[in-house]
């Protein structure tokens, strides 16, 4: 007779993993970020709300940062796995869910200031204005996209380097002992150029590390981007 699935193990697929509670079709919705990790609509405007910079979201878990669509959560695309195989039988679990309030989550300050800016310069600007700070937006975004897929690369082809590089050194350590501890009479040359080359790699795989790290680690200057953007867009 087969074991039944527990109950708890039969909604946790269906729960948001940072306030637990069952996603739904409305402001509960599963949105799933770049980096495949689902939460709640709801959640993820609290989060959304604290980032400094307001075309992205940064996941909770692993930390990857998912560029958001036109500064609004919303926009993000549901987990369709979850919305198709949407249970019905939540409904009857014991345990409710957080009452929400009934007003809708406050958009992100930039999108605001955005608005305020289009508004106040409706009647002063010509369409093309508007046409143009679309276009601005977008080709950030676009070029905020291109930066991150460009330091994937280097992180990749940096980490090979590192490793090919210390399995080489390793190699060519061990045949230089080996030839330099020959008793062979002449001495062969070829133990003194293993370990010198074991040397460079080993200077080169250090260097590499050093550079992956600070690559990795180094503050983002995005910040004075989007002020920069944001007085041009003033000064427009």
């Amino acid at each position: 007779m087969p074991a039944r699935a527990s109950p708890a193990s039969t909604y946790e697929e269906y729960e948001c993993k940072i306030c637990y509670n069952y996603f739904d079709l409305d402001r509960r919705a599963p949105k799933i970020l770049e980096c495949l990790h689902t939460f709640c609509e709801e959640c993820l405007n609290t989060l959304h709300l604290r980032e400094e910079r307001p075309w992205r979201v940064s996941c909770p878990v692993c930390r990857h940062r998912t560029p958001v669509p036109d500064y609004r959560i919303q926009n993000l695309p549901n987990n369709t796995k979850v919305t198709e195989d949407f249970p019905l039988y939540i409904d009857s679990d014991p345990l409710p869910q957080d009452a929400l309030p009934p007003y809708p989550p406050p958009l992100h300050p930039a999108l605001v200031a955005l608005r305020r800016e289009e508004a106040s310069g409706a009647g002063q600007a010509s369409p093309s204005t508007t046409v143009s700070t679309a276009t601005t937006l977008s080709q950030d975004s676009v070029r905020y996209d291109s930066c991150q897929s460009c330091k994937r690369v280097a992180l990749t082809t940096g980490c090979v380097c590192v490793i090919f590089s210390f399995l080489s050194m390793l190699v060519l350590l061990f045949m230089g002992l080996i030839f330099v501890h020959s008793h062979s009479i002449p001495p062969s040359p070829a133990g003194p150029i293993c370990l010198s080359v074991a040397s460079i790699l080993a200077m080169f795989s250090v260097v590499v590390t050093w550079l992956i790290c600070w690559l990795k680690y180094r503050p983002d200057h995005e910040t004075g981007r989007a002020s920069a953007t944001s007085n041009s867009r003033r000064n427009a």
